[in-house]
């Protein structure tokens, strides 16, 4: 639940794609050799989604985790934690945390049923239309509602678990139908060549890559981690922050980099050998991102097989992180932690997530939404600071007591 909760179908959206924004950046770059435009363009991807990611999601764990400690009813906002008295902060905070949910889920939404509608049009052999894109909505609305309605055990978790099975099973039958070999060397060499430049990357300002790429990341992982800080904590069954900590920054990087690894170079062999110039295809707009993912599986040995099998994945993968913010911002909803979110409350929250996202495809606002959600993530910053200060107070005050 922890993965499934954090990440969603973006991943394995991002991990066969993203290199190439980077490769196009990067190829003019008279400073690099070829070799090395190659090894950022595969290393960004896995810097993106891994370590800072899920550091970033562990501050409201732990600011959250401890003030329930010294305080078990306070609510699971940002005013709650941060135990606001003033009703007009104690409205402002409720309406960032709610916003930054719905804008970090928004973009995830808003990429992937794109995604998912131009797998089923491949997969069932017709044209992707306006009414396709309207039943993959549908479709999918009404799997991440039930799920949501019927809660965590029953719903979430399931799917969670079916969907964790699937994914490794889907990304070893890939690297084994694939290049292997070309896959495991150029992985181990992107992860050395990765923890070498991991600082230089955290630092690097005024670049392309950081203004157009990096802050967009950081603003979205801003956005999505009281949503993930919050389930986290509601799923956390009594362990202590430190295996919290360790579990999501071991369980989600790693999970992240075996996917990022394999489909990223499955894409980068196919450029490599002429079979599918995915730079050039992006740079001139031959087709679509989505519609290069599903020319990158059918490029495999059995590869409709493995579109079907991927497109079950994506689909239950968005159900499930969806679930998890519908169930957040029922449980938000409560004036105490103790407190659970009614069915209804739940239900209704995962219909209105995906209304947002759905507007914002068909007025094709995405994009905008993206830096729509870096200027609302700036607030963002000013809020972990507190969340770093109650972090400090509350072990102070647990440590006295």
């Amino acid at each position: 639940m922890l993965f499934a909760a954090g990440i969603g179908a973006t991943l394995l959206y991002w991990s066969t794609v993203e290199w190439i924004d980077y490769y196009n950046i990067l190829k003019n770059d008279t400073n690099l050799t070829s070799k090395e435009v190659l090894l950022y363009s595969r290393s960004y991807p896995i810097f993106h989604w891994t370590f800072t990611a899920w550091a970033i999601y562990c501050l409201p764990v732990i600011a959250f985790g401890l003030a329930l400690t010294v305080k078990p009813d306070s609510s699971l906002t940002f005013s709650g934690i941060l135990g606001i008295e003033n009703n007009i902060f104690r409205f402002v905070l409720d309406v960032l945390f709610i916003g930054a949910i719905i804008c970090g889920s928004g973009v995830g939404l808003g990429l992937s049923f794109p995604l998912i509608s131009s797998v089923i049009s491949k997969i069932l052999m017709i044209e992707r239309t306006f009414t396709l894109d309207i039943f993959t909505i549908i479709f999918c609305s009404i799997i991440f509602a039930t799920s949501a309605y019927v809660g965590v055990q029953n719903g979430i978790k399931r799917l969670s678990n079916l969907n964790m099975t699937l994914v490794i099973m889907f990304l070893f039958i890939v690297l084994f139908l694939g290049p292997t070999n070309y896959i495991l060397k150029n992985s181990f060499e992107t992860l050395g060549f990765l923890a070498n430049n991991y600082i230089q990357m955290s630092l690097a300002t005024g670049t392309e890559i950081s203004l157009d790429w990096s802050v967009f990341y950081w603003a979205w992982w801003y956005a999505l981690a009281p949503m993930v800080g919050t389930f986290l904590v509601n799923i956390s069954n009594n362990k202590t922050l430190r295996e919290i900590i360790f579990g999501a920054l071991l369980i989600g990087s790693l999970g992240c980099i075996l996917s990022m690894t394999i489909l990223s170079n499955i894409s980068i062999s196919l450029f490599e050998q002429e079979i599918i110039n995915a730079p050039n295809i992006i740079e001139n707009k031959i087709l679509s991102r989505a519609d290069l993912v599903v020319s990158t599986i059918l490029s495999l040995n059995f590869g409709f097989p493995l579109l079907v099998i991927f497109a079950f994945i994506i689909i239950i993968f968005l159900c499930t992180t969806y679930d998890s913010a519908s169930y957040v911002l029922a449980s938000a909803s409560m004036k105490k932690s103790s407190m659970t979110g009614s069915k209804s409350l739940r239900l209704i929250f995962a219909l209105l997530l995906v209304v947002q996202p759905t507007l914002l495809m068909y007025l094709n606002g995405v994009d905008s939404f993206k830096w729509i959600m870096v200027i609302f993530s700036v607030p963002l910053l000013f809020i972990n600071c507190l969340l770093i200060y109650s972090i400090l107070k509350n072990v102070y005050r647990i440590k006295e007591s």
